[in-house]
């Protein structure tokens, strides 16, 4: 009944939070990847595919793009440089600009076709280059795994999918009988959660680092749901700038296919 009134039990919350992240950690790498074919394509480069690290915790993984994004602008500073010299400085700042609206830019790839197709090599070659320069991903991902102290970045993409049979088999295995402090053992007394040292399993790990002592299963659900819901809600908006500047990136390449036809 509380599901068709919109609530969310503690098992359906973490279940719930787990495939969000999962598939937030895919959305990040499978968007670098479009930026690193599209380098590699038009700018010579030959920066291998990314991959999902299934056994790297979530934070080894964004750390990994953030890196891989970091080369991809190196490469292309030059290339930047070049640009900057070769076209007017009204249309590079539109070009490079950051709030600058998908139709605007379009609008400005549109000038920069007619106006500079004779001028520079290649007109795919120089929006891939100064957009990617001046791309803020890779600060705006790293600002956010600052801003999150959660033990959730530690779980291994892999461990996300675990199924939730296997959680509580390991909270139960890993429980102890006793009361809570200051009260004493009556009828019906309740099972405390208290998690041993396991260093197998970073999902143990994980439990242990919310959990901070002894608390219920029940509880030590919600806990670990609402940790988990915090880690996505930081890093989904940076995954949404990534996404909107890889529409907007494959937008522009789109009009300059269609001006490159109607010649």
């Amino acid at each position: 009944m509380l599901a068709r009134l919109g609530f969310q039990s503690d098992k359906e919350r973490l279940a719930t939070a787990c495939q969000n992240l999962y598939d937030l950690v895919h959305i990040y790498v499978s968007s670098t990847n479009t930026i690193l074919q599209l380098l590699n394509m038009h700018l010579g480069t030959s920066f291998p595919t990314l991959a999902v690290k299934e056994n790297f915790s979530i934070r080894e993984n964004l750390q990994l793009l953030v890196n891989a994004l970091k080369d991809m602008q190196a490469s292309v500073e030059t290339k930047d440089k070049d640009v900057e010299e070769s076209i007017s400085h009204r249309l590079y700042a539109k070009i490079a600009g950051h709030i600058t609206s998908l139709q605007d830019k379009v609008t400005a790839v549109k000038e920069l076709y007619e106006s500079y197709k004779g001028v520079v090599d290649s007109i795919k070659c120089v929006l891939v280059a100064v957009m990617l320069k001046h791309d803020r991903v890779p600060d705006t991902v790293e600002s956010a795994i600052g801003q999150l102290s959660s033990p959730a970045l530690s779980l291994r993409v892999s461990e996300l999918l675990m199924d939730y049979a296997d959680i509580m088999k390991m909270l139960q295995e890993n429980e102890t009988p006793g009361t809570t402090d200051g009260s004493s053992s009556s009828s019906g007394t309740s099972q405390q959660l208290k998690l041993r040292s396991l260093p197998s399993s970073s999902t143990l790990a994980f439990l242990q680092a919310i959990l901070q002592g002894h608390r219920s299963i029940k509880k030590s659900l919600r806990i670990a749901a609402e940790c988990l819901e915090e880690a996505f809600r930081v890093l989904k908006p940076p995954c949404d700038i990534f996404q909107a500047f890889v529409k907007t990136l494959q937008a522009c390449m789109l009009e300059i296919t269609d001006k490159k036809q109607e010649t």
